[in-house]
This record gives C-alpha cells, sequence and structure tokens, in this order.
C-alpha cells in the first residue's frame, strides 16, 4: 500500500452527554499539506510463570499536528475562542479579532482523507477523529529574502476518547467523492452549490458587455457585489437579469450561489474593463 495524498480537513463542534456524542454544523479548515497522529498507548504487562500471562497496549490518547495553506479568522473564532469585534476591512469583511487568556477551548470532531494505491487500484482512505482540543498554535514570520519563501500553519490537538469510548472511526472508499460525502455527513457539512459561472470571462473589452450569471444547483439564488465586497444571501445584489458593462468602466464582480440546504459556492470574481 502507498499513501499518495491528503486532502479535506474538515472539523465539527463536539457536544457529549453522559453516553452520547453529536455534532454541530462543521466547516472546512484550509487547504492540507501535512497530518501526522501520534498515538500513546498503554504499555502494562503481567508476569506469571516467568512470562508474559497478560498485556494491555490499549489507547490512551494521542496528538494531531495539522499544516496547511491558512488558518481563517472563522477558524481562530471556533477552535480557539478568538472573539470577533469592529469591521476593519470594508472589501474584505475582515474584523478585530481578541485572544484572552484562561480560557476553555472547544472540542470537536476533525477529518480528513488521504489516497492510497492497493494492487494497482486506487482508494480513498477517510479518518474521522471523534474528539481533539487544539491548542493555541506559533506564530512565525521573517522577512522576505532574494529567494521567495512560503509560509505555512500548523495547528496541533489533543486527540482524546469521547464519552461512549471510540476515539476513531475510518472508512476506505474507490470514490473521491464517497470520501468527501461520509465526511460531510460526520461533520455536518452540506454540499456545496455548483459555482456560479459567467458568459463572459474576464478581460478587456471595446464593446459593451451582457455578463449572464447561472449555477447548476437547482433553486439556488446568486447574489452579487460590484463594490468589491463578499457576496452573500445578507449582502449584495439578488441575481434576476444580465449585468451590463458599459463604457468607459472597471467593473469587479463577486458572485455566490447559496441555498438554505446547502453550503455556499465559491465566490466567483470577475473583473471586466471596457474601453472606449
Amino acid at each position: 500500500m502507498a499513501k499518495i495524498g491528503l486532502k479535506y480537513i474538515v472539523y465539527s463542534p463536539l457536544t457529549e452527554t453522559d453516553d452520547a456524542v453529536s455534532y454541530g454544523t462543521g466547516k472546512v479548515l484550509a487547504r492540507a499539506i501535512n497530518a501526522n497522529i501520534n498515538v500513546e498507548s498503554n504499555d502494562v504487562k503481567l508476569y506469571a510463570d516467568d512470562g508474559i500471562a497478560e498485556s494491555d497496549h490499549s489507547f490512551v490518547g494521542g496528538t494531531i499536528a495539522l499544516e496547511f495553506d491558512d488558518l481563517p479568522d472563522f477558524a481562530k473564532v471556533d477552535l480557539l475562542r478568538y472573539v470577533e469585534g469592529d469591521t476593519v476591512d470594508p472589501v474584505t469583511g475582515a474584523k478585530v479579532l481578541t485572544a484572552s487568556g484562561g480560557v476553555l477551548l472547544p472540542y470537536v470532531g476533525v477529518g480528513f482523507y488521504g489516497a492510497k494505491v492497493v494492487r494497482g487500484a486506487r482508494r480513498y482512505r477517510a479518518i474521522w477523529l471523534r474528539k481533539v482540543q487544539f491548542s493555541e498554535p506559533s506564530d512565525n514570520l521573517s522577512t522576505r529574502g532574494e529567494n521567495v519563501e512560503f509560509k505555512t500553519h500548523e495547528a496541533e490537538g489533543t486527540i482524546m476518547v469521547d464519552v461512549t469510548g471510540i476515539w476513531k472511526e475510518e472508512a476506505t472508499f474507490s470514490t473521491e467523492a464517497n470520501a468527501r460525502a461520509w465526511l460531510n455527513g460526520k461533520s455536518g457539512i452540506a454540499a456545496k452549490c455548483a459555482p456560479v459561472v459567467s458568459s463572459v470571462a474576464s478581460g478587456t473589452y471595446n464593446a459593451a458587455q451582457s455578463v449572464v450569471l447561472t449555477t447548476a444547483t437547482d433553486g439556488a439564488a446568486i447574489y452579487y457585489t460590484t463594490n468589491g465586497t463578499v457576496p452573500s444571501a445578507t449582502n449584495g445584489t439578488l441575481y434576476s437579469e444580465a449585468i451590463s458593462c458599459t463604457a468607459p468602466s472597471n467593473t469587479c464582480i463577486k458572485a455566490v450561489a447559496t441555498k438554505a440546504e446547502n453550503a455556499n459556492s465559491d465566490i466567483l470574481e470577475l473583473y471586466i474593463t471596457v474601453t472606449t
């Protein structure tokens, strides 16, 4: 068996009762780079008649170290109990985040999947860690030198047994879509709306353009903005007819597809310049 990939780090808030666990609405954390799980087991032996009569190597606990391309603000709020303050950038919607000491950090479920090759066939192994508590990550920055050096983000968490005595679930699938769907079910992530598609590509034109937006998700609504802000069901214009770009103009169109039972689509960004 050869392991050849890692994708789709997701998490979901955990709630435990006396004898059951449940998860809230999950989110995709970031684009995955590395995931390392280290397990701590019992090492207890009972000797009898000058030999080992019994042994116990059961799971005690563990740690997970994740490396990804970015740690988004929403994850800092969900996983590290940062508190959102005032909006400081109207374009990105970024807010001031405040971190306080002495705050009990939440328990979450964490999952991801990776590809492997078994006897020439590609398979997808998905892992769901049922109870994890992350800690505040280190923050390393360095000045730019002669060569570009990409800095990634890391987060470390403690893996625990949940109230039912389980610490991990895993399953292997023949398709990537099935692995992702299984993780979505575990983490409570709704399927994304299909992306918004534009009839006009980004570029410079010497005549007026009529931009038609569509999505393949039945019943989804499309919201768009032309002021650079992030569109959503509460920000922007509900798309109902083609967007006209006339000369002279430089227009940034951002659009998203939304539906109550689905997660929002990825945001489409268009930059259309019309000259005289």
